[in-house]
């Protein structure tokens, strides 16, 4: 990480060709399919992506503790805010 690079995580599953970056809480930057992807039906890509969407997150939000140390120490209650503004942008079509 340098100065003011946004901190993210990717995960890619190379069976299915589906690549997510997130940042810190699951906030969604990039989903990349491919022709396997489609293949798996609505249900099968919608649980895909979102076991994706989870490592990825898991993945960030170990950066962010690398980064900034224990947050909820600070009383600043940035998990409870970054998990709001995920649920605010994540569109009612995508949960399941």
């Amino acid at each position: 990480m340098t100065g003011d690079a946004p901190i993210t995580a990717r995960a890619h599953d190379p069976d299915t060709g589906i690549s997510v970056e997130v940042g810190p809480g699951g906030g969604l930057r990039d989903l990349v399919l491919d022709q396997r992807s489609l293949r798996l039906g609505q249900a099968g890509l919608a649980r895909a992506v979102l076991a994706l969407v989870d490592t990825a997150t898991a993945r960030a939000n170990a950066r962010v503790r690398r980064a900034v140390g224990e947050v909820d120490a600070l009383g600043l209650g940035v998990a409870a805010r970054m998990a709001e503004s995920v649920e605010d942008t994540t569109p009612e079509t995508w949960r399941v």
